[in-house]
């Protein structure tokens, strides 16, 4: 058995990795556990009876301003549920003998249950607006999964992060918000005999500030939770700074889908389609992509550093930009809609088609324009890296990869112009072999690259993996199959 580092521990090892999985878990469902706490230890406003359990399991008091929703309580009682099936689930699985990975990932599913539960009250009232929200989002995925040059991350990752963003973490985020608009008129109203007017309007002010602080702590932390997964389970995967961002994007992707999909349902036809147009169109790219973007960047810088105090401090930064960029435009946003008519007083087309797309420049670009110099950078590193670790390759002999190959490798237009030759020469087959033989290459001059930097396991699993490419590189290359076309000595020289 080989030796790990300390700095390797967690990651070399499957059972630390999924120990980790199963503790963001364990604190996202303690974070449930504060709401349960919260709400029976409230004080009772004036038009409030006694309630004998929790709010959420009561049925609405008259003249009461806080219905009780049917899916809280569903919530509810998957969380009580959660609890004695993961221990169950556990201690099952050591019965039979199944792998401490294998019940440590059925605990952590079941303890995150409450929040895909609490998330079906959004997607059944508001189910026509994801559905018209479908197409822009799987465009937004897309120009995500586009922003790889080099080795991409199979698309069934970006579709469980995006997964991950639209049910856990709007879920995590959603029922976090709902508990401080629920419950901070308890906790901050001074009493029924000081409720004057004034006292009335400070208390909504302190409770839509407390709002604000709510939906960038706790909505970032949702969606970075399954960025901190990913990190985890997909590490051979997760190359650099580019990966990460790939990865917070799809995840914010998913979460713009549902909150999307609730503000439009929320507003009448004409509000509904300005929603659409600020969330699906003129943000898609922005606000909750971006925001996860910089936590998926921190990862992924994370995963270039070898001390675990650097990466502790990259992943901390990456939460505090998001959390920070997120509840500074809420507040500006927020801001500037109670002050533009008294400065501008725009009429409804001026205000949508030009205040609107300067305010999100102003406030949202900077984001922007962090993660995608993030991405180029990260773009030139992985090309440095691969022209030293192909060339490495090439000199081996093995063949998977030749010399003449190494320069089309490193430009990602010249693989597209070859791809399309051999789409006009043999088809869309001889376009799709072309590409997984390319994606193979790459992927192992980065395999390479991760065995040369990596200090865990140096020579055990990531030599297993390279022979593994290279195996199916010359199954690739089999004259069986068409030939990919040959680059001419001219184009080879360009």
């Amino acid at each position: 058995m080989s030796q790990l580092s300390p700095e390797g521990r967690l990651s070399g090892s499957p059972a630390a990795r999924m120990r980790a999985v199963l503790l963001v878990a364990v604190l996202m469902c303690a974070a449930y556990t504060v709401q349960v706490a919260v709400d029976v230890l409230r004080p009772h406003l004036f038009y409030e009876e006694a309630h004998a359990l929790v709010g959420w399991l009561n049925p609405p008091l008259k003249g009461s301003p806080y219905p009780s929703f049917g899916w809280y309580k569903v919530s509810f009682w998957c969380y009580v549920l959660s609890l004695p099936a993961a221990l169950a689930l556990y201690l099952m699985g050591r019965r039979r003998g199944q792998h401490l990975a294998h019940r440590q990932a059925s605990a952590a599913l079941v303890l995150l249950l409450p929040y895909p539960v609490w998330m079906l009250d959004s997607f059944t009232h508001s189910f026509t607006s994801l559905l018209l929200c479908l197409p822009s989002t799987a465009y937004a995925l897309w120009l995500v999964h586009r922003m790889q040059r080099y080795v991409r991350l199979p698309a069934r990752f970006l579709l469980a992060m995006a997964g991950w963003g639209a049910v856990v973490g709007g879920g995590f985020g959603g029922s976090m918000n709902q508990w401080w608009l629920d419950y901070a008129y308890h906790y901050l109203s001074p009493g029924p005999g000081h409720l004057m007017p004034l006292d009335l309007a400070r208390l909504k002010l302190d409770v839509t500030s407390g709002s604000l602080v709510s939906a960038g702590l706790f909505e970032e932390l949702g969606k970075g939770a399954g960025v901190a997964v990913a990190h985890l389970l997909l590490r051979r995967h997760i190359d650099n700074i580019v990966s990460g961002i790939v990865l917070g994007a799809a995840c914010g992707v998913g979460f713009n889908l549902t909150e999307s999909a609730q503000y439009m349902a929320a507003h009448d036809a004409a509000n509904a389609s300005t929603q659409y147009f600020l969330r699906q169109s003129l943000g898609l790219m922005a606000a909750h992509v971006a925001f996860t973007a910089a936590i998926g960047a921190g990862f992924g810088i994370a995963r270039q550093l070898k001390e675990r105090r650097a990466r502790r401090t990259a992943i901390v930064c990456g939460f505090g930009i998001a959390i920070a960029g997120h509840f500074a435009n809420d507040v500006f946003f927020t801001a500037f809609g109670r002050v533009k008519d008294e400065w501008f007083a725009p009429g409804p087309t001026v205000d949508l088609l030009v205040l609107t797309p300067l305010t999100f420049l102003l406030l949202q670009g900077p984001l922007v324009l962090l993660y995608l110099v993030l991405l180029r950078r990260g773009a030139q590193d992985q090309a440095a890296a691969l022209a030293v670790e192909l060339r490495a390759e090439a000199a081996t002999g093995h063949g998977a990869v030749t010399a003449g190959e190494v320069p089309v490798l490193l430009s990602p237009p010249r693989r597209f112009y070859l791809r399309l030759r051999a789409l006009r020469r043999d088809g869309i087959t001889g376009y799709h072999h072309l590409g997984r033989l390319y994606d193979a290459q790459l992927r192992l001059g980065m395999t390479r690259w991760h065995r040369s930097r990596d200090e865990y396991d140096p020579h055990t699993a990531g030599a297993l993996a390279e022979e593994a490419l290279r195996r199916r590189i010359a199954g690739l290359k089999r004259p069986s199959v068409p030939p990919p076309p040959s680059p001419s000595p001219v184009q080879a020289a360009s």
